[in-house]
């Protein structure tokens, strides 16, 4: 992020208006970043995703496979960074299975 960008969040404690205000803001690129947690981020469909970065793994390969693949829709490409601790060694391995 350049300084000067702006970011929003979603979540489950912000209101649906506050939720879909900030989805609005990043697909008009008057948002640069958006954070979502894990629920919020199941229902995000965005066209042209450059990169997704996961903070946290799932536990469950196909999430994981869904969560990236918003940067290769339609034959685009982009890219997914992962953080990945000691806990989730197993999940990696699953997802790279």
């Amino acid at each position: 992020m350049r300084s000067g960008d702006t970011s929003e969040t979603i979540h489950g404690n912000k209101s649906q208006n506050a939720r879909q205000r900030a989805l609005g803001n990043f697909k008009s690129g008057s948002t640069r970043v958006l954070v979502a947690t894990d629920i919020a981020a199941r229902g995000i469909d965005v066209e042209n995703l450059s990169h997704v970065i996961n903070y946290e793994l799932p536990n469950v390969p196909e999430t994981y496979v869904h969560r990236i693949g918003r940067t290769g829709r339609a034959g685009a490409s982009g890219i997914a960074f992962s953080f990945c601790d000691e806990e989730e060694k197993e999940y990696l391995r699953d997802i790279q299975n």
